[in-house]
């Protein structure tokens, strides 16, 4: 899993900017929803910003090594019209992907949280990233 993440990012020209974001759940408690899961964030920067185009770019790529939309695409947008939040959330061999678009501060995030499907199901309905 930590593969399809980590190269479907780079395929876009992302980076995992904050290790500590991915090993969170490798030191998790266990029973926890971090536990279930794997991370990964890319922060952009003033000179190298992440965009809607960049997260779009690594939906496709996610969907390219066939994981499946579990429904469309959701966008959130200032009363400008610019797009500050995007999510999309993904399917594949029991685990479901969210791929994340923040943009609050200019420069953007864009995160990925892989849960296995079984290990959330075993903590309840509450803990699912779908509800």
């Amino acid at each position: 899993m930590r593969a399809d993440l980590d190269t479907s990012a780079a395929a876009v020209g992302l980076s995992l900017t904050v290790p500590a974001y991915a090993r969170m759940n490798e030191d998790a408690e266990a029973g926890t929803l971090n536990s279930c899961g794997i991370d990964f964030e890319s922060r952009g920067t003033e000179s190298t910003p992440l965009d809607v185009p960049r997260w779009e770019a690594l939906v496709r790529e996610l969907r390219e090594r066939d994981w499946l939309q579990a429904r469309k695409p959701e966008k959130r947008k200032f009363i400008s019209g610019m797009t500050y939040e995007a999510i999309a959330l993904l399917k594949q061999r029991g685990w479901t992907v969210v791929a994340d678009y923040r943009n609050l501060h200019d420069d953007g995030v864009i995160t990925l949280v892989a849960l296995d499907d079984a290990c959330v199901k075993k903590l309840g309905s509450d803990a699912s990233p779908a509800g």
